[in-house]
């Protein structure tokens, strides 16, 4: 006679039912273990600093700050915070960070909110941190640094900075914020003063047990101080940043030449190949980006528009800027904007606008040089042909990417974005005492390639051929082994710190900061350690 237990075991329907329903238990035990801790924390968060600074979803400000990203896949349409804790000083964060970690609870961080990957900045049942009330910046004309909190926006800062005619090291777009910097960061002052993390001088950091230390390039800290630049949110809170300043002059000075080119389709080619070879020029006081669009076209079905717009700018003489970018203003151009432009003007030439779902994604490509063939050592494990040139290939693959998404009638817009990084500003990263990054010394420059999907108003998800599309561009486009991704830049999936030249170290780093990993167990962020 079958017993119940055999019924069960040869029940195929049965038993694949039963077990459906003990995961769903589990689930939903979990979520529910996740709600009661993150309550039990932000009660205790509102008794220790009040009401006003830490609002459940019923607060007067929450929804603002809920809804304050950049990115609106980061919003309250997908992500509830438990509360948030708009916080006013490091003392706050300690408290808020010995509390989260006291109870064990899951929580977020919002600086800028400038964010294009889903959760980094926000999240659902936990605590979230908000730097909205801390924005200040100042400039300290002894010690010739800036201080920057965490909250402020790069024009904001620039605004501030001008009447002193400094700058620090930060974003090329007005709404980025200071998560640049710990990501590396990339700017329009690089080729003569490394990745933005590499101007640090001293860093207040909050551990994730609450602990505050401060860190500089040869203190006791040394380690941390070197893993923050380039290590993003997983070896603390930064509250106050101590960067160095860097003279640009004011406003009405005028110091650069530059703005951008706008080539034809038949430029493309030709404009690739150029990026290609500024990669491995030396001139400190040139930096260049080359960007290219693409657009559904509303007359055809899956037929994409494209903008190919060489952005370039010098520190210097236009006589200056001819020559350094001569190959550039050799390619036949339809439009031009060039013209003697001060540094905040350069900064207002590019556009970040919010109010839409955003995905990124990046690859690297070496750059090469003219008299060299037209392929630099890229790697595919996905088998391009030996004989492609990589930069070509690249924009093969983002065009059908972007023709399959325009089908699909939720693609706003796509964007690849080629940046140069220098080997003159990778030496100036080593000069400072190295970076989490560690780029190979001796090898030339590179190319930061940037992947930037918008989606149209209205989606508040990646939508599944879109997210598919992205997946297949990241897995067949070329990449230069041995280069690093930049993390401002990476899609949520990819692990950049596994193409860091110091990805040893970030793990010895990280484990002697945070032994119990809780960091990684509680808060979204960068995948590899």
């Amino acid at each position: 006679m079958m017993g119940l237990f055999d019924l069960i075991i040869n029940s195929a329907p049965l038993w694949s039912v039963l077990a459906s329903v003990a995961l769903a238990k589990n689930q939903n035990a979990l979520i529910n273990s996740t709600a009661t801790i993150a309550t039990s924390a932000c009660t205790e968060l509102q008794s220790a600093l009040g009401s006003s600074m830490v609002q459940p979803q019923t607060g007067p400000q929450y929804s603002a700050a809920a809804n304050a990203a950049w990115n609106v896949f980061n919003t309250e349409t997908n992500f509830q915070p438990t509360c948030i804790v708009f916080v006013n000083s490091t003392e706050d964060v300690q408290v808020a960070m010995k509390t989260v970690y006291k109870h064990q609870a899951d929580y977020a961080v919002r600086a800028g909110g400038h964010s294009g990957m889903s959760g980094w900045n926000t999240l659902q049942e936990g605590v979230l941190i908000s730097f909205m009330n801390m924005s200040d910046v100042s400039y300290d004309a002894e010690r010739d640094t800036i201080t920057i909190e965490p909250g402020i926006h790069w024009g904001d800062a620039l605004n501030a900075l001008e009447p002193f005619g400094v700058a620090a090291v930060g974003g090329r777009y007005a709404a980025v914020g200071t998560g640049l910097l710990l990501g590396g960061g990339v700017s329009f002052l690089s080729p003569g003063f490394g990745y933005a993390a590499d101007n640090f001088v001293s860093l207040d950091v909050v551990l994730v047990n609450g602990t505050l230390v401060t860190a500089t390039v040869d203190n006791e800290y040394a380690d941390l101080f070197k893993a923050l630049k380039g290590g993003g949110n997983r070896f603390g809170i930064v509250t106050r940043y101590e960067v160095k300043a860097i003279h640009i002059g004011r406003a009405e000075d005028k110091n650069w030449y530059g703005g951008f080119l706008v080539y034809p389709n038949s430029s493309a080619e030709a404009a690739l190949n150029a990026i290609a070879h500024i990669a491995n020029t030396n001139d400190t006081n040139a930096v260049s980006a080359l960007g290219i669009s693409a657009t559904p076209n509303s007359n055809v079905s899956g037929g994409i528009d494209l903008a190919i717009q060489g952005f370039m700018f010098y520190n210097g003489s236009v006589e200056s800027f001819n020559r350094s970018f001569a190959e550039f203003l050799g390619i036949p151009s339809i439009q031009s904007s060039l013209k003697p432009l001060s540094y905040l003007d350069m900064i207002d030439l590019l556009e970040s606008p919010n109010g839409f779902g955003q995905v990124f994604g990046n690859t690297v490509l070496v750059g090469s040089s003219p008299s060299s063939q037209e392929n630099p050592g890229a790697s595919n494990d996905n088998k391009s042909s030996p004989s492609t040139n990589p930069y070509i290939e690249t924009f093969r693959l983002f065009n059908n990417f972007s023709a399959i998404s325009a089908a699909s009638g939720q693609l706003a817009t796509a964007v690849t974005l080629i940046t140069p990084v220098l080997e003159s500003q990778v030496r100036y990263g080593y000069a400072q005492g190295g970076n989490a990054i560690s780029p190979p010394l001796g090898k030339g420059g590179y190319n930061e390639i940037e992947l930037q999907v918008t989606v149209i108003d209205g989606v508040s998800s990646t939508p599944a051929v879109i997210e598919q599309g992205i997946e297949h561009y990241l897995q067949h486009a070329p990449n230069s082994p041995g280069f690093p991704l930049l993390l401002n830049q990476i899609g949520s999936a990819q692990n950049a710190f596994e193409t860091y030249g110091g990805h040893e170290f970030l793990k010895r780093t990280y484990a002697k900061y945070d032994p119990t990993r809780f960091n990684i167990k509680h808060t979204q962020g960068p995948i590899g350690l």
